[in-house]
């Protein structure tokens, strides 16, 4: 009978204990509560903490969206006219000034177009040629190379 009254002692201090526990826990928790209520100004601390953490989200997301839009520029800028190359020249001898010219327009991948215009005393003409990947498909004059290897860089 011994062991018995000294379970039953044990275990009513073990439930006294238990009980204290939870009477302080409970204490805390509103102490708790009161603190976060007038850290927030009223309002409690944790949902404005949500709130904040809600808003970064959001910032987050619009950053990714920026990000993207930027590379898409990026990508439209890489199609823009970048290099130039300019020859002028006077194909006939019969003025006094170089008023002929070709004009090399290229992108960053050497993609565009070279415009050759040949002026005469009685006419004027304008050829287009296409430039894809700094080659051209037509037959280029001695002009047009020197103004595609300028806006080359050669």
């Amino acid at each position: 009978m011994d062991n018995f009254n000294i379970m039953m002692i044990i275990s009513i201090c073990s439930l006294i204990i238990a009980l204290i526990s939870i009477y302080f826990s409970l204490k805390n928790k509103k102490r708790y509560e009161k603190l976060a209520i007038k850290l927030g100004n009223g309002q409690n601390i944790v949902d404005i903490l949500k709130d904040y953490i809600n808003k970064v989200n959001d910032l987050d997301k619009k950053d990714d969206q920026i990000i993207e839009y930027c590379n898409k520029i990026n990508e439209e800028i890489n199609k823009n006219i970048k290099k130039i190359g300019l020859i002028k020249y006077n194909l006939y001898n019969t003025t006094k000034n170089d008023l002929s010219f070709a004009l090399a327009l290229l992108d960053n991948e050497n993609n565009g177009v070279i415009i050759n215009s040949i002026y005469g005393i009685d006419y004027s003409n304008v050829y287009c040629k296409l430039i894809i990947k700094g080659k051209c498909k037509d037959r280029l004059s001695k002009e047009e190379n020197e103004a595609l290897d300028i806006a080359k860089g050669k």
